[in-house]
């Protein structure tokens, strides 16, 4: 049974200030723990404005009532601005607007609503269509890309960005669950892949192999 939103942000708020679990990968532009203040109403009016469309529900509620970034999955949700969180080469807005507004012949346009949410490394990216009602998370691999449309290389991540979240603070394996999707379903679009009880177990258990190989390695 999913947990309540009201209880969702406290516990990713609690989390978010735990120097030792604030967030994913902390080795790289988050060293330190240094959580940014939430944003202000006018700073998401202001994003509203640059974006074309509103960051709504869970999203919002997040920037405004935890922090600017920094927290949660990969190398940390975003931050809304330049005021937020260093942990990605772009913020939010910057990185959506560079994307749409990329022209080339060889590549088509970046789908419209298509936000990142956290940069895992190597063109690994979680994102979100931002008009979403539900809030579907898709794992997004850039250095896979060959050809057609951008959502060929996106893979759904998790049902909902409160499940995501769920997820994370339930420290389920969400970046090895990406990867095992990725590379058993390479003909499936973003909507049309599911994490079956026997994949997950499965997922598991490369995760405690890769383990065990590191172990033996050292």
């Amino acid at each position: 049974m999913h947990i309540d939103e009201v209880t969702l942000i406290k516990a990713v708020k609690e989390r978010a200030h735990n120097p030792k679990r604030f967030v994913d990968l902390p080795d790289i532009g988050n060293k330190r723990h240094e959580l940014p203040p939430p944003v202000s109403p006018a700073e998401l009016s202001q994003a509203k404005q640059r974006l074309g469309f509103q960051l709504t529900g869970l999203l919002r509620s997040l920037y405004l009532q935890v922090g600017n970034g920094g927290f949660g999955l990969g190398y940390g949700l975003l931050a809304v601005n330049r005021n937020g969180a260093r942990n990605a080469a772009l913020n939010l807005v910057d990185w959506y607007l560079e994307e749409v507004n990329f022209v080339h012949p060889d590549y088509p346009p970046w789908p419209r609503f298509y936000i990142t949410l956290c940069d895992w490394g190597d063109s690994i990216r979680s994102m979100m269509n931002a008009v979403d009602s539900a809030g579907a998370i898709s794992r997004y691999r850039g250095n896979a890309y060959k050809e057609g449309p951008w959502e060929n290389v996106m893979r759904r991540e998790a049902a909902s960005l409160h499940d995501w979240l769920e997820n994370w603070l339930n420290d389920l394996p969400l970046f090895e669950q990406g990867q095992f999707l990725q590379r058993e379903l390479p003909n499936a679009g973003p909507q049309e892949t599911g994490f079956s009880s026997c994949q997950h177990c499965a997922v598991i258990l490369i995760q405690f192999f890769d383990r065990v190989c590191d172990a033996d390695l050292s």
